[in-house]
């Protein structure tokens, strides 16, 4: 498949579920930010990983949120389905995004050294 034309359906496929989770899904668990960080579909269409940050303030509550969303992937698919003009809609994988974790730790391990400043 081309190229241009797999990253302009990753595109709307990545605008839609965003739009699907901020109005369509009424599950309390699936709350705080979720931001859907990259979307990755197969060249056949026939499956689509999505990469989402979520921060609700409490790991076990991120966690609780990320299984939530990947409970409700069978419904955002139909609801996919709805909104881009796909022949094949593909079947939706959640991976959950460690960005947020690792800047986190990186920070802390900053924090940690003692960098002297420089002076003029």
């Amino acid at each position: 498949m081309d190229t241009n034309r797999l990253e302009r359906i990753n595109s709307e496929i990545k605008k839609a579920i965003s739009t699907i989770i901020s109005q369509e899904i009424h599950d309390p668990r699936v709350d705080g930010l979720i931001t859907i960080v990259d979307v990755d579909t197969t060249n056949d269409l026939s499956h689509t990983n999505i990469l989402v940050s979520i921060y609700t303030g409490d790991k076990k509550s991120d966690e609780d949120c990320f299984n939530a969303l990947q409970h409700t992937a069978g419904f955002i698919r139909k609801k996919l389905a709805n909104m881009v003009d796909l022949r094949i809609v593909p079947l939706i994988h959640f991976k959950l995004d460690h960005g947020l974790d690792e800047a986190e730790k990186m920070n802390r391990i900053f924090a940690k050294l003692d960098i002297p400043k420089e002076e003029n």
